[in-house]
């Protein structure tokens, strides 16, 4: 198992046009699906993803447990389809985004984007910017072409565990 140490923020979303024409930029489009967990919150999260990237698709199965506000242990695997679709029978949410990847100043910056119907107002107009670190005190640059709102590292509003549950939209009545 690895450990996984990011800092997460929110971003004014950026032209999109201009971050695919960044050197190394990938375009994923993510299908992320959190699995039950029949001992309760105490258990780490499981969750499947599909990602299709210029035309491919593949699976991937992640198990994550929190160790700090910015590190948990990782564990993650590509599997098959069908081991996909058997995960998918334990589903309890799920959400789509796009994720924007380019390499910047030695670290990999990620921007993720999600439909409208995700995260209601408070994601209208905004992105998620993830950086993964090699550990919690490493420093890191961000793009001046991003605009970081505030960051979300440690929140559990803007997780995509969180965004994954769906939105009580504001009546207009």
């Amino acid at each position: 198992m690895a450990v996984e140490t990011e800092r997460k923020f929110l971003i004014r979303l950026p032209d999109l046009s201009f971050v695919t024409t960044l050197p190394g930029c990938r375009v994923r489009h993510i299908r992320q699906t959190y699995l039950a967990n029949p001992g309760g919150k105490k258990h780490p999260e499981r969750r499947v993803r599909r990602i299709e990237e210029n035309g491919e698709v593949t699976f991937v199965f992640t198990r994550k447990e929190k160790i700090s506000k910015l590190s948990r242990l990782e564990d993650e695997r590509e599997i098959t389809e069908e081991e996909y679709r058997d995960f998918y029978t334990e589903a309890s949410t799920e959400l789509t985004k796009t994720r924007y990847s380019f390499p910047f100043e030695g670290h990999v910056m990620e921007i993720d984007v999600y439909p409208p119907e995700i995260g209601g107002p408070g994601l209208d107009g905004r992105a998620v910017l993830e950086v993964e670190l090699a550990d919690e005190g490493e420093e890191f640059a961000v793009p001046d072409f991003l605009v970081i709102e505030r960051e979300l590292t440690g929140t559990k509003q803007f997780s995509n565990k969180t965004l994954a549950q769906p939105v009580k939209q504001e009546s207009k009545d």
